[in-house]
């Protein structure tokens, strides 16, 4: 058995489909019939139509040479079922969400009870052509599998509802309501729908400026690193309120050269209009609302940009500006450009730049608080985005940065499961194991629910050599959440290790019970 088998999950099971479109749009019709104009308008953006079931969805095939795999996608009017094929194994999964407006792009979703997993393809539309979803490019034994949390649907969809203590699971019907609603920006909408009145509903443009940004920062500032607040859940944000009484966004203190290092991030537009001019110089009073309608799309978007631009500039400009009847302002000082992190897309350079702006690209940047949350939290949150950042980068400068800060926070919290997990992964990559796991075991007895945190543990005791104590932490993580890969995977190698190939082989079945489909775990089987 090789350590890559079970690297992904398949799809098997599709839930009844209701119409959430309907459901979308009998909410509208509330708001609709004080505010006609905002939510005909809303209905042509992008934030309406960010999630929904598939349909009108384009077919077609696509090869993936760096694993040789083959995707074939049927898309009809009785939905969508996406194909794969490797290595002599095929299978096919039904489609239960799209994601994404088709602006750029749209991902797909599927369903294995009430867990919700992506598809590894997508279709950029932009280019009318179906590749690799961000991510998967590199991979070499593609599927579906890659786990949806909540933190991915937030942005994406009206009110998802996760199971509590779990990373991919859904209450029986997993969103409320589709796309993005009222409330996303406004807040809860009872009140005012019960009595009207401009002071129980939320204006946006009406807000102090850190609440002001804060409805917008809430999806479209990404940072390098988003940190809850102890006890919080990103989830909990409502508009009126400030980002940091829930969680912090840490960003690099030193700007990379986006274009010099492969492409803006595809939700960076915050931090990208931070660093122009046009801001820097407006004490506050230049915010997304000052160009974007988010009630509207604009029918020619280079001429209502461009006029939003001259509404400023209105003073004679270089000569070899064209025309104010001709200008595209956007062309030039805001261009397109390809996301390093988005597959096969080009998003809006936020700069607002005279010339190509520059910056630095080393390894070693601190992260800094894009705004800073409380006191109390500060070193903690600042320190568990270092660890975050300094494990998906291997960065041992982030890693290191973030150990010594949580090491000085451990003493005043030493329940706090998040301080525990981070600072048990920093000592196990330093060699100690034993240490490490003691730290998982506490994390353990604080949140016991949550069974990613037997993985943990399972793995520092693997390491520190104890397979007993492993074997029953991997146990209990798949009796809890059977849907997790790592813990068959871990199981599956304590059990080669032990050259017990029978039990190892008992893995792989019980794995394949949750995700029969799974075309990398089916060929690990037929060579056993």
């Amino acid at each position: 058995m090789t350590g890559l088998w079970l690297a992904r999950w398949p799809v098997v099971l599709l839930a009844a489909w209701p119409i959430l479109a309907g459901q979308a749009a009998g909410r509208a019709a509330n708001c609709a019939a004080c505010h006609p104009k905002q939510v005909s308008g809303y209905q042509r953006t992008g934030m309406a139509n960010s999630l929904f079931r598939p349909h009108k969805q384009p077919s077609g095939r696509f090869n993936h040479a760096l694993s040789d795999t083959r995707f074939r996608i049927e898309s009809t009017a009785a939905g969508m079922r996406q194909h794969i094929e490797r290595n002599g194994l095929d299978a096919e999964y039904p489609v239960a969400y799209v994601i994404g407006s088709g602006n750029n792009a749209f991902g797909y979703l599927i369903e294995i009870g009430s867990y919700l997993f992506q598809s590894p393809i997508s279709y950029y539309s932009k280019r009318a052509i179906w590749d690799m979803a961000p991510g998967y490019e590199r991979d070499r034994e593609p599927d579906f599998t890659r786990p949806v949390t909540i933190e991915c649907l937030l942005c994406h969809s009206g009110q998802p509802r996760p199971v509590l203590a779990t990373l991919n699971r859904y209450q029986p019907e997993p969103f409320g309501e589709a796309a993005i609603s009222c409330d996303r920006c406004h807040g809860p909408t009872d009140a005012h729908l019960a009595k009207p009145s401009a002071g129980n509903i939320v204006n946006p443009s009406k807000l102090p400026v850190r609440a002001r940004d804060s409805v917008c920062d809430q999806c479209h500032l990404a940072g390098e690193a988003r940190i809850p607040n102890p006890g919080r859940r990103i989830a909990e944000f409502r508009p009126g309120r400030e980002l940091e009484e829930v969680f912090s966004v840490y960003v690099f203190e030193t700007p990379a050269d986006n274009a010099g290092s492969g492409g803006l991030k595809v939700v960076s537009h915050v931090e990208q209009l931070a660093l122009s001019v046009c801001a820097r110089q407006s004490s506050g009073k230049l915010w997304c609302g000052s160009c974007h309608d988010p009630h509207d799309k604009p029918v020619n978007s280079e001429r209502y940009y461009s006029a939003k631009c001259l509404g400023c500039h209105s003073a004679p400009r270089a000569k070899s500006h064209p025309a104010t009847a001709t200008a595209n302002c956007i062309g030039c000082h805001m261009p397109r450009r390809q996301t390093r992190d988005g597959g096969h897309t080009a998003f809006t350079d936020h700069r607002i730049a005279r010339v190509p702006a520059t910056g630095s690209s080393a390894l070693q940047r601190k992260l800094v608080a894009w705004r800073e949350p409380a006191a109390a939290v500060a070193d903690r949150n600042l320190g568990l985005a270092n660890v975050l950042v300094g494990e998906r980068d291997e960065s041992a400068f982030h890693m290191d940065a973030g150990f010594r800060r949580l090491t000085e926070v451990y003493e005043s919290r030493p329940d706090d499961p998040a301080v525990l997990t981070s600072l048990g992964l920093v000592i196990l990559r330093k060699g100690g194991a034993t240490e490490a796991a003691r730290l998982y075991e506490r994390a353990i007895a604080l949140e016991p629910a949550y069974a990613p945190y037997h993985i943990n543990a399972a793995t520092a005791w693997m390491t520190a050599g104890d397979l007993v104590k492993a074997t029953s932490h991997l146990e209990r993580a798949i009796q809890m959440d059977p849907s997790l890969e790592r813990a068959y995977r871990k199981l599956g190698e304590i059990y080669t290790r032990t050259k017990q190939p029978e039990k190892a082989r008992q893995v792989f079945e019980r794995y394949l019970k949750f995700m029969p489909n799974n075309v990398t775990a089916r060929g690990a089987m037929d060579v056993q």
